[in-house]
């Protein structure tokens, strides 16, 4: 009996480690990126990691869509991350769309970004956005749902997040 109850011991203490570790993890990821956009790899390469000469062009791809943390305290912020791929028909080609992002609560959108010109570019980059939470948010589970519409590239994605009273 006492050696299950110091197994059940050390497999908690491992358990707690391994949140504490994830927590540690997730706000280090976190503190290194910075808001805004990086070109990560230009389109050569991309065309090559997706054959883009042999897709229908332009080809587009959400390689990445998170939310970190994904539990949160009212009045702190998290961070959206989104990395994305484009073969473009010419080169150096954009596509110009309406990106909305959207929080939504209960079913209800309480937050609402939109851009009306927004450029999807070509190549492999990585956006960055930190939101704050207002002090008051409810705690409960929250979706952020990203869009975006132009007449090639169609996308809508969702993630959720946890918003937790400390």
């Amino acid at each position: 009996m006492m050696r299950r109850s110091l197994l059940a011991a050390a497999m908690t203490g491992l358990l707690l480690v391994n949140l504490g570790c994830a927590q540690w993890v997730g706000s280090m990821r976190r503190a290194m990126r910075a808001p805004g956009e990086r070109l990560v790899d230009l389109p050569d390469r991309v065309a090559r990691d997706y054959d883009c000469d042999e897709r229908s062009l332009p080809f587009f791809q959400l390689e990445a869509h998170q939310v970190n943390p994904i539990r949160v305290n009212p009045g702190t912020e998290f961070n959206h991350h989104v990395v994305y791929v484009l073969c473009p028909v010419a080169p150096t080609e954009v596509v110009t769309g309406r990106l909305v992002t959207r929080i939504r609560f209960k079913g209800e959108a309480q937050v609402i970004e939109e851009v009306a010109g927004y450029e999807m570019k070509p190549g492999r980059w990585a956006v960055d956005a930190f939101v704050r939470l207002p002090g008051d948010a409810e705690s409960g589970v929250y979706a952020l749902e990203l869009v975006f519409e132009s007449e090639p590239i169609q996308l809508e994605e969702r993630i959720t997040f946890g918003v937790e009273a400390p």
